[in-house]
């Protein structure tokens, strides 16, 4: 059978069930005892044993298989949990990964070395067999041989009594279910088909049994028959809620031998026994069934009563196996552009309208604008996910970092449930890579360093992420040892990224600015770690590709803290639309605290800055006019209050046009070196508005 439709479904479980191993593992690593993580280990990998056995990947399969038996032992109590015993797990789990990702990029599992993990699991196996093996009492020993055989003769013969008398039972139904089995079955026996009672058995050990299942009511139902009662019923199939065998009544109009051939190819089935469905069998049921019977005789609608509630729990219950889907990311995309065009559309029908003063599809196209929003929020939700989907693989790297550097690491986690879209999600992976490792090697002390400073040997690590308005803020805060600011412009001086006449003039804040400055690096002995000047500007180079920022806090002695703000979405936000000498701005709402009207005579000139005062405060405005430009300057003009670093400054325009929803578009690599704009968008009358990136325009107008 051709398994490459499941392929998708197969690499999406492999990764959960991975991760799910790293976390479980790690829990173990913590606390050795606990029965809970070595069950969950246990089961997610006979999981992943028999998924990849269905796939035809055997290597995956053999390996998961020697690591299941050596989880046994564990689990027995006949292996201690050891060091050597983690680690073995965790490289066990890596060469699995890396089989995965092969799979998921085209390949198979053909390159996986087996050969390596496979001898020392097996080293690890016998040491835990020799050592915990109960030598055999006096009486175990004297035992005769012919004893043991029969002993085992005798047992042989109990489960083949066991095996008959399961074969031979009858299936059961309810009393509602009998007739109306019956009375099909009497239909497609007149009509010369063939109705059978099929008892399945599927192999003991038997992982995907749902699947299995699945694709024995395919065969059959393509074939041309028809599955007319099931025990279990098909819900709890599909939930899995059985052991390893199922009956079926099916109508087809095969024989019995090309029937049986039919489902006993189908792998992991064991058995399958086919016989002539007799009418006349009672089928299980008791006197009691039969008083019963004769009551609902008289009260038939007692009968459809409870067949009605009985066919409402079967619609409950599938309704809530069909509640969640997953659904192929570039769906998702094509769904958002599509979203995005719609959104464009509505933007040019309105200034159509606008234009030629039309009224009366007003109605209609307030409507429209409503479902529009109703849909554009919908898209959205649905393209995101929860910041755990990248946080859950740090643990286990935050573990292997500090084994290798001999450190002590207590990582803290908060806020995995704040979402993010899903496409950010995607490439915010590889920078807070750099920034865990540079927190680790950089800003933690070793534990002789933190006992000398005062400080508990075991340092913090904490990754955090929240929303707040349109975006998220992540950070990674460590209680390291900080920066020191003489030592990052001696850095800057000796690689020409700043010169000397510039020092004086440097902010604490553009200070911590030069470590994100390609090359940079305060590590005097580069570590396989970190310490090349490689990661930093990496980080900056991705966040402000998806439209982001990132800057840095640090006080010498006391930890450091880099803090990324993205947006909730990359592609439709909420704009205010400006006018500076009559071309057309947006600025992203997320980013504005306020606006009003001015005057030029409100603008204070304080210590050669502009100035307004609002409020009782000062704040620092920047005329877009002179930024742009333009050569005719009013008397009265608009005043945009945006908010940057937790600090307020205000922007000078002509005029506000009014909020839209806008779609983000790339200016191209034409453009990459433009850093005042993040992106342009279409109009509704055609026209192009740049989208002005607040935090890099606020930076290029302080550093003027």
């Amino acid at each position: 059978m051709d398994m490459s439709q499941y392929l998708s479904v197969f690499v999406d479980e492999a990764k959960e069930n991975l991760q799910g191993l790293n976390d479980a593992i790690l829990k173990l690593e913590s606390d050795p005892s606990s029965q809970d993580a070595i069950n969950e280990i246990f089961r997610l990998m006979h999981t992943l044993k028999g998924s990849s056995a269905t796939m035809g990947f055997s290597k995956m399969s053999k390996v998961c298989h020697a690591l299941e038996n050596l989880l046994d032992k564990v689990r027995s109590g006949k292996q201690k949990v050891t060091e050597d015993l983690i680690d073995l797990l965790f490289s066990g789990i890596d060469m699995l990964n890396d089989t995965v990702e092969n799979i998921e990029n085209g390949g198979d599992d053909s390159e996986l070395d087996v050969d390596e993990i496979m001898e020392e699991i097996s080293k690890n196996s016998k040491a835990a067999s020799t050592s915990s093996e109960p030598e055999k009492t006096e009486e175990a020993k004297e035992e005769p041989q012919g004893e043991s055989t029969k002993n085992s003769a005798e047992k042989n013969e109990k489960n083949s009594e066991e095996v008959e008398k399961t074969e031979s039972e009858e299936m059961e139904f309810t009393n509602d279910e009998l007739e109306a089995v019956r009375d099909v079955a009497q239909k497609a026996l007149n009509e010369n088909l063939n109705v059978y009672k099929v008892v399945i058995h599927l192999v003991k050990d038997s992982v995907m049994k749902s699947a299995r299942m699945y694709i024995i009511f395919h065969r059959i139902e393509e074939s041309g028959g028809q599955i007319i009662h099931s025990v279990p019923p098909t819900e709890e199939i599909e939930k899995e809620n059985f052991d390893t065998t199922v009956e079926l009544v099916v109508i087809t109009s095969m024989k019995i031998e090309e029937f049986q051939n039919l489902i006993s190819n189908v792998s992991e089935v064991e058995k399958v026994i086919i016989k002539p469905f007799d009418l006349k069998e009672n089928n299980g049921i008791s006197e009691e069934d039969k008083t019963k019977k004769a009551e609902e005789k008289k009260n038939p609608s007692q009968v459809k009563s409870k067949a009605a509630s009985k066919v409402t729990d079967s619609a409950k219950r599938r309704a809530k196996l069909t509640q969640s889907v997953r659904v192929d990311v570039e769906k998702l995309d094509t769904l958002m552009n599509l979203m995005a065009e719609l959104v464009i559309s509505r933007s040019r029908i309105e200034e159509t309208l606008k234009k030629y003063k039309i009224k009366e599809i007003d109605e209609s196209l307030s409507q429209l604008g409503r479902i529009t929003l109703d849909l554009q929020s919908i898209v959205m939700k649905i393209r995101m996910i929860p910041v755990s989907f990248v946080f859950d693989r740090f643990p286990r790297m935050v573990r292997d970092l500090s084994k290798k550097l001999n450190k002590k690491i207590n990582f803290v986690i908060r806020g995995e449930d704040t979402e993010l879209d899903r496409t950010v999600a995607d490439e915010i992976g590889e920078p807070l890579v750099h920034m865990i490792r540079n927190a680790i090697d950089h800003g933690i002390e070793s534990e002789k360093e933190r006992i000398g400073a005062g400080k508990p040997p075991t340092g913090t690590v904490t990754l955090s992420a929240r929303q707040e308005g349109d975006s998220v803020i992540i950070e990674v805060d460590d209680d390291g040892r900080g920066f020191n600011k003489e030592k990052i412009i001696k850095k800057a001086l000796e690689k020409g990224i700043i010169q000397e006449y510039e020092v004086a003039s440097l902010t604490p804040e553009e200070i911590f600015n030069l470590t994100f400055e390609p090359g940079f690096s305060t590590n005097d002995n580069p570590t396989e770690v970190s310490g090349r000047g490689v990661g930093m500007d990496v980080v900056k180079k991705t966040i402000e590709s998806l439209n982001g920022n990132v800057y840095l806090e640090s006080v010498e002695g006391k930890g450091t803290k880099v803090i990324i703000k993205l947006p909730l979405t990359l592609s439709i936000i909420q704009a205010l639309l400006i006018e500076v000498e009559k071309n057309v701005y947006a600025i992203p709402i997320s980013a504005i605290d306020s606006t009003l009207s001015i005057e030029q005579k409100d603008i204070k000139d304080v210590e050669g800055r502009k100035t307004v005062l609002i409020r009782g405060e000062i704040v620092p405005v920047i005329d877009l006019r002179e930024i742009f430009n333009s050569e005719v300057k009013n008397e009265k003009a608009d005043l945009v209050v945006t908010k940057y670093k937790e600090k307020k400054y205000g922007f000078i325009v002509d005029r506000l046009l009014g909020q839209q929803d806008i779609v983000i578009k790339a200016l191209g690599k034409l453009f990459k070196d433009v850093k005042e704009f993040s992106g342009g968008a279409i109009l509704g009358n055609g026209s192009i508005a740049l989208i002005i990136d607040v935090p890099s325009l606020i930076q290029k107008a302080l550093s003027r």
